[in-house]
């Protein structure tokens, strides 16, 4: 019996080992851009009219996709990374289940991970999904006999009501982004784009393409039907109905919008292994035409290739301009304290650094290039993005998206510390100072060495 319990016990040291080596080494190759890249640009060439709507607020951003629900009439696609069962959740659920009873064709992809750990117990997810008109899928599902495959995560957020209307952006659907269910919160941005002739959108179209073409592959699979649950999200409906009376009346979609010179949609590759940067190198050479760049990202973890890109976009801008959340309320620690290991290689990139303070975190991800091109989406500024998980962004040609995202970027700056590349500190006009405690510090001293191996899974 001791034989037999030291051979379980060495089996399961070599598995462990196996799992370590299969997640640590192979995201370790970074690809560089190639033939696909230039797929990518190819199609940002292409001109179409189709017209936005900025969503800045929690609130709007669930009011907003309350109305594309309702307003469909015969097919929505939910695309998310993570999808809770807390108060939006729900909301969103008994959304998505009403319009399934509307006889509308619902599709929902999670990512395989986070689909799994939060919604498997999910009575109110069993229930939509026992609809008929109803079908899950989940990207990558965990797996133990290829644990490499782990590492490659859907970070797409989207959802898209027939064909006249999509949102696309940064937030989850869960309370840290949408409505006002909890004190601590995300801070995000969404863009709903609206089609002036319905399914004739240049970047309507490539969404279409692109979720046509994650949904069938191999790696998604079908959740599996839960027949016979009667749960309470047809009564929880007409309580959304109730809280969010502005979701439910007739609305100028027209009016609501304003003009874009074009709109295109830029992805990374779908594939499961690493990826080539589509969105980064695209972003780059968008970056190095314009003169004044300003970059929101929750945090910065750069490998060398991605630091030598920073710089080559410094060298050509009058200023770069790059706004983070501050370590001292920053809501990502690996974020955080990757950011205390290498803040030196951050100021030597050219950059300004503008590390924001504010009562929540921002998760915005967001590049202004020049006085018309604003670039919104779910990547962050991180190899993780760059190099591993599927990302989307919109490419819009609009001075006046332009222009009020320059405004939000102003206030921003004036809760934060500007450290300059030459290390110079100037603390903005409104920003205040939080000391750390000392068990925070204590954890993030420890974090920085413990990171060290694993930063480009971060």
């Amino acid at each position: 019996m001791k034989k037999f319990g030291k051979m379980i016990k060495g089996i399961l040291r070599i598995w462990f080992f196996y799992l370590i080596v299969c997640l640590v080494i192979p995201p370790l190759y970074h690809k560089r851009a190639d033939e696909e890249n230039r797929e990518c640009e190819r199609a940002l060439n292409m001109a179409g009219q189709e017209r936005i709507l900025n969503i800045e607020n929690n609130v709007d951003a669930l009011v907003w996709r309350l109305r594309l629900i309702e307003s469909a009439k015969e097919n929505i696609v939910l695309a998310t990374f993570d999808f809770r069962d807390d108060n939006s959740g729900q909301d969103m659920m008994a959304a998505l289940l009403n319009a399934a009873d509307r006889g509308v064709k619902v599709q929902i992809l999670v990512d395989g991970i986070n689909g799994t750990l939060y919604l498997r117990g999910s009575r109110n997810f069993r229930e939509l999904t026992s609809h008929e008109n109803v079908e899950v899928k989940l990207y990558n599902p965990i797996t133990l006999i290829k644990p490499w495959k782990n590492n490659y995560r859907m970070h797409d957020k989207y959802l898209i009501a027939d064909d006249f209307a999509y949102i696309l952006g940064g937030r989850n659907t869960d309370d840290l982004f949408l409505g006002n269910y909890i004190d601590s919160y995300n801070e995000d941005r969404d863009i709903l784009v609206y089609e002036t002739v319905p399914g004739e959108g240049n970047s309507y179209n490539q969404i279409q393409d692109y979720f046509k073409n994650i949904w069938n592959l191999s790696c998604c699979r079908m959740s599996g039907k839960h027949e016979g649950i009667n749960g309470r999200l047809r009564e929880h409906y007409q309580e959304v109905r109730e809280k969010y009376p502005e979701a439910f009346c007739e609305i100028d979609w027209f009016e609501e919008t304003i003009e874009t010179e074009s709109i295109e949609l830029c992805t990374n590759p779908l594939y499961t292994y690493n990826k080539h940067p589509q969105v980064w190198d695209r972003m780059v050479n968008k970056m190095k035409e314009a003169d004044n760049i300003v970059i929101q990202t929750p945090y910065v973890i750069c490998n060398q290739k991605m630091y030598g890109d920073l710089k080559a976009i410094c060298s050509k801008s009058v200023k770069t301009e790059l706004i983070i959340n501050a370590v001292e309320s920053g809501a990502n620690p690996f974020g955080c304290t990757d950011y205390l290991n290498q803040k030196k290689a951050v100021r030597q990139t050219g950059s300004y650094v503008y590390e924001y303070v504010g009562t929540q975190a921002l998760h915005t991800k967001t590049v202004l290039a020049g006085d018309t091109l604003s670039i919104v989406g779910s990547c962050n500024l991180d190899m993780r993005s760059v190099y591993l998980d599927t990302e989307m962004m919109l490419f819009i040609e609009c001075k006046e998206l332009n222009e009020t995202l320059r405004g939000h970027t102003e206030k921003l700056k004036l809760k934060s510390r500007q450290v300059a590349p030459d290390g110079t500190i100037i603390d903005g006009e409104n920003y205040q100072i939080i000391e750390q405690s000392v068990g925070k510090r204590i954890f993030y001293g420890i974090l920085r060495i413990l990171i060290i191996p694993f930063r480009h899974l971060l």
